[in-house]
């Protein structure tokens, strides 16, 4: 039996493809290669900017929406690897 209200999650170690400070969102390459945008975290703009013009990554969880089926945002970064 599985929780319908139950928040999806995804954790992965990510690249950080783009940053758009004015829609205020980063889209991650995931390990697999998909692109998901996300809200870019507040504060951390500076830190994602830095991770998408090098090869650094991110290791976050991401946290599904309300927003719909596919809306992710970023639950939890547990490292940084620039």
């Amino acid at each position: 039996m599985t929780d319908e209200n139950a928040t999806r999650t995804m954790r992965d170690t990510f690249g950080v493809w783009n940053v758009d400070a004015v829609e205020r969102e980063v889209v991650l390459r995931s390990s697999d290669d998909q692109h998901v945008a996300v809200p870019l975290p507040a504060g951390e703009r500076d830190r994602f900017e830095a991770l998408a013009d090098g090869s650094g990554t991110v290791d976050a969880t991401l946290a599904a929406t309300d927003d719909g089926p596919t809306s992710w945002r970023i639950d939890a970064i547990h490292a940084v690897d620039r």
